[in-house]
């Protein structure tokens, strides 16, 4: 417990001593946040460093901030000097004085409700039940299962320098920092699901509270700072409208003798079943009739529903966007100011810490890059734009490169198609029907191109004939009204209003707001044409920082209003209508689960390990290697590599396809494997054991890969017995590298 209470300090110290370095006029709160999110950072960048040197242990999590501490005081030793020379009294009347302003006010106390809220959500999302059993909320179960494999390699499995502990022998590609950093919390004390929930509760505050600083600091208004951040984080569509199908559908199930087609017109009973039935919404948030994830039988109300609630579906359980947000509000509000104000000590701290982001988060790296650019180049301030880009480029690229730079899918492939990049106009508002350039060349119909192999004629080809489709204006701009209500129109009337006379084009363009949205929107432009993941749903990913920057404008249009009552109260239910869709969401992490037929509310129920699960990783870190390699079915929550952080063959095959792997050869080896031997005829096993050196074969419940296995002829070899359980049986098969071919 010392050791972990003296790591936080130490980051935080060490991230207040960075941010010192920075020539920045920092507001108090955007100086705590700052420093937790640069110290969380650096630390972690800095304690793989010395890993790689002494290995994971308290002597490198507890070094790495302590190094970075003791390296930036150096430089910024005067200001702590003159801290100190102050004295209590004198700092005591700086906080009486900032306590006079009203933003200072009202910061702290969105500070004080952003930490309950998430500290109340994130003690949903990962916990053990009284019986022993560790259980996760729906929407962090997939993704949490990935990050605790990683975080585990680390720990346990010595995965250092790192691999790809999920498929054997491959680079590593994945952001991996975002799970060594909970890894480094395991090493000083701290159990699996404190170290996931304490780093992302803590980043996601920091986060969070620089969304803030960021709008504060464009739009001047404490209020308009606090409807750009409930918009980052519960903005949605109009999914909310599907509230009254699913509450008629409820009486269905309760009230005998209930017509489900009565659900057409609204019924005495209805009101009071749609109250009934928000009191605890179904969730399964990776399957979406609806935009709140409503289940069952009822219509859906709108078509097509993709944009989900941030805070459950991208903040929660996809760990490095809350660095990505993170380090992007940051540098957005320093980039911001040294447009206006050019100081070239600030950007070159900026291009420092921006460096960081292809170990944290790539799409947050790409955005950064965009930014400087856009608004210091349209200044002129191109010598200013240099010490920006030097640091940034020099640092980041050579790891940006190595992730860009791996396998780009296959076409056909055993799990489908996940080539990428690939031209998508309009992204998910049509059906997504994507060819080669030969197939599109032919006349297939294509509503998305594969970038492999496609001249530049034929990319233009496609865009025209795309472009050419009368339908397709009204699909798009339907899609975006659906998926984000009126905030699209917003971000127009904005626009609009900056061109014309009047008080609120002279306001607009006197705070600059169309130039600080303008790169945002040109990333919304970007992701409607390009699809950058093999999974074009994961264009939100780069999306996500659209609506960042775009909110913060919007939030200032609806906090403009005026002194009309009636205006207020149609901005008041403008605003309504872009977060209810989020607010109904968030019902589940308050309140937990149920089913349609209103069971009572669960919280988190969906089991990341059990008994049978922990007995399996206890036997497997007690009786095998830590860099092991095991033959696994590539189960998600599968103890050998969530509890015991070994490294697999091949893990769950949806998460490698979506990260572009081609797995037809290493998919084909598992079932050769799996096979044993043929009675009659060669026998592959033994050459394919040697050459993904796999000492151990595990037999698992469930079939995520679809591998025929044959425990049978395994079980008839006589082979050595890691561990058996009722589901699980683990053999030792280093004797079968000699089997004959």
């Amino acid at each position: 417990m010392l050791q972990l209470a003296a790591y936080w300090l130490l980051v935080m110290l060490a991230g207040l001593a960075v941010v010192d370095l920075i020539p920045h006029r920092w507001a108090d709160l955007e100086r705590v946040a700052a420093a937790l999110a640069v110290g969380l950072v650096g630390s972690t960048a800095v304690s793989f460093g010395l890993s790689l040197w002494l290995g994971l242990g308290a002597t490198a999590a507890l070094g790495g901030p302590t190094s970075l501490l003791l390296v930036s005081l150096g430089p910024g030793w005067r200001r702590w000097r003159s801290r100190f020379e102050i004295g209590p009294k004198g700092w005591w009347r700086q906080q009486r004085e900032g306590w006079r302003k009203a933003q200072t006010r009202w910061g702290v106390a969105v500070a004080i409700v952003l930490g309950l809220g998430l500290w109340l959500i994130y003690a949903h999302t990962l916990q053990p039940t009284p019986s022993g059993t560790l259980v996760a909320s729906a929407n962090v179960w997939g993704d949490w299962s990935v990050h605790a494999s990683y975080v585990q390699s680390f720990h346990l499995g010595r995965n250092l320098p790192p691999l790809d502990s999920l498929e054997s022998g491959t680079q590593m590609r994945y952001p991996f920092l975002v799970d060594f950093q909970p890894a480094l919390l395991e090493s000083l004390g701290q159990n699996l699901y404190g170290a996931l929930d304490m780093g992302s509760l803590a980043i996601s505050w920091a986060a969070a509270m620089l969304v803030w600083q960021l709008a504060l600091r464009v739009t001047r208004r404490p209020l308009a700072a606090t409807v750009a951040l409930s918009l980052v984080l519960f903005g949605g569509g109009l999914g909310f409208v599907g509230a009254y199908a699913d509450g008629c559908q409820q009486l269905a199930h309760t009230n005998a003798g209930f017509n489900a087609a009565a659900c057409t017109h609204l019924s005495s009973a209805t009101p009071a079943a749609v109250i009934g039935f928000v009191g605890h919404l179904p969730t399964e948030l990776t399957h979406l009739p609806r935009a709140y994830d409503g289940q069952g039988p009822a219509p859906a109300v709108l078509p097509d529903l993709q944009w989900y609630e941030p805070l459950l579906v991208y903040w929660m359980p996809q760990r490095d966007f809350g660095y990505g947000i993170a380090l992007v509000a940051l540098l957005a509000g320093l980039l911001w100011e040294a447009a206006r104000r050019p100081r070239r000590g600030l950007l070159v701290g900026a291009g420092v810490v921006g460096a960081a982001l292809p170990f944290f988060n790539p799409f947050g790296y790409m955005v950064v890059g965009l930014l400087g650019p856009w608004w210091l180049a349209r200044r002129g301030r191109f010598g200013h734009l240099a010490a920006y880009l030097i640091p940034l480029l020099g640092l980041g690229l050579p790891q940006l490169w190595l992730v860009i730079s791996g396998p780009h899918g296959q076409l056909g492939g055993p799990v489908g198609t996940n080539l990428f990049p690939q031209i998508d106009l309009g992204w998910l508002s049509h059906a997504a029907v994507s060819c080669t350039a030969a197939q599109f060349q032919s006349g297939s119909v294509c509503d998305g191109l594969y970038l492999a192999g496609a001249s530049p004629l034929t990319m233009l080809g496609f865009a025209a004939h795309t472009l050419a489709e009368p339908s397709f204006y009204g699909a798009w701009l339907g899609f975006w009204i659906s998926n984000t209500g009126l905030f699209l129109l917003l971000g127009l009337a904005l626009l609009g209003i900056s061109l014309v006379p009047g008080r609120l084009g002279t306001a607009s363009r006197r705070r600059g707001l169309v130039g600080f949205a303008a790169p945002f929107w040109a990333i919304f432009l970007i992701a409607n044409v390009v699809v950058t993941q093999p999974w074009n749903w994961d264009n939100t990913k780069l999306l996500s920082y659209w609506y960042l920057g775009a909110a913060i404008p919007v939030a200032w249009l609806l906090t403009s209003a005026g002194r009309n009552w009636w205006r207020r109260i149609l901005a008041g239910a403008t605003l309504l209508s872009l977060v209810l869709t989020g607010l109904l969401s968030l019902d589940a992490a308050f309140v937990g689960q149920s089913t349609l037929a209103q069971g009572p509310p669960t919280g988190a129920t969906v089991t990341l390990d059990g008994r049978q699960a922990e007995r399996v990783a206890r036997a497997v870190i007690a009786h095998t290697p830590s860099q092991a390699i095991f033959l696994t079915e590539g189960q998600p929550n599968d103890p050998v590599t969530t509890l015991a952080g070994r490294t697999v063959v091949l893990g769950y095959d949806g998460w490698l396809w979506s990260y572009g792997e081609p797995l037809s050869r290493r998919l084909a080896a598992v079932d050769t494997m799996y096979a044993g031997c043929p009675a009659t005829g060669g026998c592959q096993l033994g050459r394919l054991l040697r050459r993904y050196r796999v000492s151990y074969v595990e037999f698992e419940p469930g079939d995520y890969n679809n591998i025929p296995v044959n425990l049978a002829w395994y079980r008839s070899q006589r082979l050595p017995v890691v561990v058996q359980t009722r589901n699980y049986v683990i053999f030792a098969v280093r004797g079968l590298w000699s089997a004959p071919s």
